[in-house]
């Protein structure tokens, strides 16, 4: 299979997400004083969930139709700005906004559909009917359920209107042998997926230095720092080491599911320190959801590396993963987040050396 590259107007894109992301946190940090109450948790999913959706679809399309045509650039600007705009409906209070978002997010989801249709027309060799079928049918389904959700009363619009962002989310993964008659470019996937966290840890360290005051660190600040780092790190190496190699018959969903997990935990694990770094202190619930994020995120990687078969590394997973589980298992137990960090940062270097370790015997060999 051809390698494909991700063109700058992609990685533009990108940028508007990671801001659309940083939103969502300001937002839910006024939702309750606890980040990880059942509100604050089920209205963030929501919202990650859209915009995860939306992402995914327009990923999934320009990784197999997009030819940088003069019409696949208009609509690839358009739906810039209107999820620039579908930021600014976003509310604590969602009912307050809930009308304009949802409308906006229909939308965005017809200039989806409309893109696959036009471009299949144009270029049928590009993907299957069958293919294109699934993902306009999640488009449909969503934008059906978001008309019929505005009106409806405040106590039941929220859910049919989530039941249509969940359809839409997971139904090409539903039939996902769709999609093996016409596979996408891995390396275009992954490379957009790699690129999308490390602007996510572009804006967490922006976000933590904003908690700073003048030049007054402290150790909390310094540890946050570290671990920002070495999470850097650990997901460069799964990248370098498990997704670098075209698959010829991959539909990346695994890939793509997968990263749903680490970008939600990655986000969620910035939102837990910020608000320790600001000098707030931290509830034991939220604690324990920073442990429990801090665990999702690796494991997401190690699972994600598993899927890899022809990585060296996969005699090491199960090593990697029962250290994680005992890691976390340590951290609930632990009520300050500095001695939690410490640990983290133990574990995270000892898996790293453990990703690195088979390369090193290969060249010695």
């Amino acid at each position: 299979m051809i390698k494909k590259e991700v063109s700058m107007s992609e990685l533009f894109f990108d940028l508007v997400f990671v801001y659309v992301l940083s939103t969502i946190n300001h937002t839910v940090e006024h939702i309750s004083s606890n980040i990880v109450s059942l509100e604050s948790l089920g209205k963030t999913f929501m919202l990650f969930l859209v915009f995860f959706a939306i992402w995914t679809y327009r990923t999934f399309l320009v990784n197999r139709f997009f030819k940088k045509k003069w019409y696949q650039y208009i609509f690839v600007f358009t739906d810039m700005f209107l999820i620039l705009l579908l930021s600014k409906a976003i509310n604590s209070n969602f009912q307050e906004t809930f009308t304009p978002f949802v409308v906006i997010t229909a939308i965005i989801f017809m200039s989806i559909l409309l893109q696959y249709v036009i471009n299949f027309t144009l270029n049928r060799e590009a993907g299957t009917l069958k293919l294109v079928l699934t993902y306009t049918a999640g488009l449909f389904t969503a934008i059906i359920f978001s008309i019929i959700s505005i009106f409806l009363s405040p106590n039941i619009n929220f859910w049919i209107y989530f039941t249509g962002i969940l359809i839409l989310a997971f139904l090409p993964g539903i039939l996902y042998k769709t999609s093996k008659e016409k596979p996408v470019y891995f390396t275009h996937l992954t490379e957009r997926l790699s690129l999308f966290i490390i602007l996510l840890f572009g804006e967490g360290i922006v976000g933590m230095i904003d908690t700073v005051e003048s030049l007054n660190l402290n150790i909390n600040d310094i540890l946050s720092f570290m671990v920002i780092i070495s999470l850097f790190i650990i997901y460069t190496l799964h990248y370098k080491y498990s997704l670098t190699e075209e698959l010829q018959n991959s539909t990346g969903f695994k890939t793509a599911y997968l990263h749903l997990f680490i970008i939600y935990s990655l986000d969620f694990i910035f939102m837990i320190m910020n608000k320790s770094l600001s000098s707030e202190e931290l509830l034991t619930t939220e604690i324990v959801g920073y442990v429990i994020a801090f665990l999702v995120f690796l494991l997401a990687i190690l699972l994600d590396t598993q899927f890899h078969k022809n990585n060296e590394n996969n005699e090491n997973i199960v090593l990697m993963t029962a250290i994680v589980l005992i890691n976390s298992l340590i951290c609930l137990f632990l009520t300050e987040i500095m001695y939690i960090i410490i640990l983290e940062l133990l574990i995270i270097s000892y898996i790293c050396y453990l990703y690195i370790r088979p390369i090193s015997k290969k060249y010695k060999t």
